[in-house]
């Protein structure tokens, strides 16, 4: 037994260090296979059952063998939860301290040049210049930087920390005035000093993607990377893949311009106009989408379908073109006109790469080039959109080769590199006040496991819910992972069986059936009356939520339904009032706590299978048909699992936890899948009516409660 294994063993120095310490097999399993997986530097996929202790077995392995560790979390409430509350629990066992810093992303920073550029703004309302000052003497005392610090600032004063807070785009690197006191290159330099950085996953492949192009970094090599909440990763990593332009993006980059016009080319009052116009068509084009639909996603070919839409974006490509060209006339005027002209170089290629994407590496194959192949780029014809993004891109374009633009020049060195251009979805999303344009690879095609060998020996990825049944083919196949991976399922320590059952109602109508959620609401409501509340009401849809909310307006329950307030004040709420009963959608089926009495009742209402009409869900199926599989076994049915998991893994978050797990969707005993499914649930027994309210009054009436 290697020495780190009886640290966990009962008398090791985690029995010791716990006041409610207890032995846990699998916790053991895991600390083996991630030990041998540092040791020979291999990499581990290993799904880790509620209650484990998952972060104690990674991280105290790696720190004993004195490793350079990067932890990466999906949430900000884990990344908190490892470094100051696991962490101290962690040096106590090492009996030394481990240098360690939680490293958040560029845009939690703020930037002292872009603070002290709004300041110096004519014409800040006086509310803004009261914000501003109170920032300034938070400024004064910060040591960090983290805008977060500013406690007093609320979700409304979100458009103003943005227009502080550091961005790479507006960075001017070792040429600007406060680099020696910048609060980003702090905490990386602090990084690179540590044996210990907590990160998020955003902020991990945001330096992947640096350190592709051997130009630049964020962190600091390292010997070992865990990656946990591992299930949010592919796609976490399929949005760094991707390429964005927001609205934000493009009306920064026109006010931008417009101030360095007035600063430094007031001799060309020609050129001021523009950018006031590019502002002007970007709003346009966004209330023209609103008036369309109020919030949506479609892929771009489909922009064309919404006619007013389609032609105020031709106006804004239109609008965009004079900046641009204005931009790289003036650049040699000064360093803000050079660094706004290298911007909007940037955003030009990227927009010309979302709306034609980049051609297969084999042109002359007339199979590549055939419109059925999934590869095969936009033609830019003069009435479609893309023509225009052409001509943009093209004013500011220096090309390498004749005829070649500079996203074809970085498309062919990607080309020799990967082997192929991997297919790909171009979207547009919008909302009230913002759209985003963004081209998103299908699949990532062995990127990502390429950078995983050149990034750190070995990658650990550790979550609840990353298997279905026994097989980790989804998960691996959606990160391009090497196929013999070493795999690990080590089940939760809690016992289902006793302590929990699942129950699946008869005779509901279908879920999408008018009625269904009252049909539900009224089958489950007998049973919530004897948990007296103490319920979480789950729901795969805001409609089916309202639904349900006003079914048991009438009721005696103390209603908590998602948006009435903060997700943290709700589920606090819950926990103080009795009698209660929660309404959520998709971001209360995981990362919410509730432990003991206060939650003994989980109801879910559907299979949550993503939505067809999803574009991207919708391409992804396109390419596995035409792989020659089966979009719904390997898209539709491992992520409703995953999610399935996630809801019911609310329930039981300890060994003294006690519960029922009720789901509305009769598919899941009368369809062939729902088996598959259902396997993929904590191994509670599945039980009828009777056993159900039997259960009930047993175990969950408060008297019998062994809180009580």
């Amino acid at each position: 037994m290697s020495s780190i294994v009886s640290v966990f063993e009962q008398g090791g120095g985690l029995s010791g260090t716990l006041s409610h310490f207890e032995l846990r097999p699998g916790q053991v399993e895991l600390v083996k296979a991630i030990e041998k997986a540092v040791d020979n530097k291999n990499h581990l996929v290993a799904e880790a059952g509620t209650g484990i202790g998952k972060t104690f077995a990674y991280l105290l392995p790696t720190l004993t063998k004195k490793k350079k560790v990067f932890v990466s979390t999906a949430t900000k409430h884990l990344q908190e939860q490892i470094y100051f509350k696991d962490l101290p629990i962690i040096e106590k066992i090492l009996g030394r301290r481990v240098s360690a810093c939680l490293l958040k992303g560029r845009g939690n920073y703020i930037c002292r040049y872009r603070f002290e550029a709004l300041c110096a703004t004519n014409g800040l309302s006086k509310t803004l210049r009261k914000k501003l000052n109170k920032i300034r003497k938070w400024l004064d005392e910060t040591s960090t930087g983290d805008l977060g610090e500013i406690a007093e600032f609320s979700e409304d004063d979100s458009g103003l920390l943005s227009r502080i807070s550091s961005t790479a785009e507006k960075c001017l690197t070792r040429d600007c005035g406060c680099a020696d006191d910048c609060f980003v290159q702090k905490a990386r330099e602090k990084a690179k000093k540590c044996e210990m950085v907590v990160v998020n996953h955003a902020l991990l492949m945001a330096d992947i993607m640096l350190k592709e192009t051997g130009y630049a970094e964020i962190l600091p090599d390292v010997d070992v990377v865990v990656i946990d909440e591992a299930h949010h990763l592919p796609k976490i990593a399929t949005q760094a893949f991707a390429d964005h332009v927001t609205s934000g993006q493009l009306a920064e980059l026109a006010r931008d311009a417009r101030a360095s016009y007035r600063q430094d080319a007031g001799d060309m009052p020609d050129f001021e106009d523009s950018p006031s116009q590019l502002i002007h068509a970007i709003k346009a084009f966004n209330e023209s989408l609103c008036a369309h639909q109020a919030e949506g996603q479609i892929q771009l070919g489909e922009l064309k379908q919404i006619p007013k839409a389609y032609k105020a974006f031709q106006q804004m490509m239109q609008a965009m073109k004079p900046v641009l060209e204005g931009l790289s006339q003036l650049a040699e005027r000064s360093d803000d006109l050079e660094a706004v002209n290298a911007r909007g170089l940037a955003m030009a290629n990227r927009i010309r790469h979302i709306f034609t994407p980049p051609k297969p590496a084999d042109s002359s194959n007339p199979t590549a080039s055939s419109p059925d192949a999934p590869d095969t780029p936009v033609e830019a014809d003069p009435d479609q959109p893309a023509a225009e993004v052409e001509n943009v891109a093209d004013a500011q374009n220096n090309p390498t080769k004749e005829n070649q633009t500079t996203t074809e020049a970085v498309t062919e060195a990607v080309t020799e590199k990967v082997g192929k251009v991997p297919a790909s979805v171009a979207l547009l999303e919008w909302g009230e006040g913002y759209f985003r344009a963004s081209r998103l690879p299908i699949e990532l095609d062995g990127r990502f496991r390429q950078a995983m060998h050149c990034y750190a020996d070995s990658w650990l990825f550790v979550s609840a819910t990353l298997a279905l049944g026994d097989s980790f083919t989804h998960f691996n196949a959606s990160l391009g992972l090497p196929f013999d991976i070493e795999t690990l399922i080590v089940s939760s320590p809690y016992d289902y069986q006793k302590n929990a059952v699942i129950h699946v109602p008869a005779g509901l109508p279908p879920p999408n059936a008018e009625g269904f959620v009252d049909a539900l609401v009224d089958n489950v409501l007998p049973i919530i009356e004897k948990t007296r509340g103490r319920t979480f009401m789950l729901f795969t849809s805001y409609r089916n939520l309202r639904q349900a909310t006003e079914r048991m307006q009438d009721t005696d329950f103390n209603l908590f339904v998602q948006g009435d307030m903060p997700k943290s004040q709700l589920i606090d709420a819950f926990i103080k009032s009795d009698n209660a009963v929660l309404l959520g959608t998709v971001s209360f089926w995981e990362g919410v706590d509730v432990h003991g009495e206060k939650l003994c009742c989980v109801v879910i209402d559907k299979i949550p299978f993503p939505s067809p009409a999803d574009p991207i869900i919708a391409e992804q199926s396109r390419h596995l048909e035409e792989q020659g599989k089966n979009s719904f076994v390997h898209c539709y049915i491992p992520q409703a699992a995953t999610l399935l998991k996630q809801g019911a893994g609310r329930l039981i978050r300890s060994q003294r936890d006690k519960g029922v797990l009720i789901f509305g969707d009769t598919r899941l005993v009368q369809k062939s899948y729902g088996a598959q499914l259902l396997n993929a649930l904590p191994p509670a027994s599945r039980v009828d009516r009777a056993s159900l309210e039997a259960f009930v009054e047993r175990e969950l009436c408060l008297e019998h409660m062994p809180f009580a």
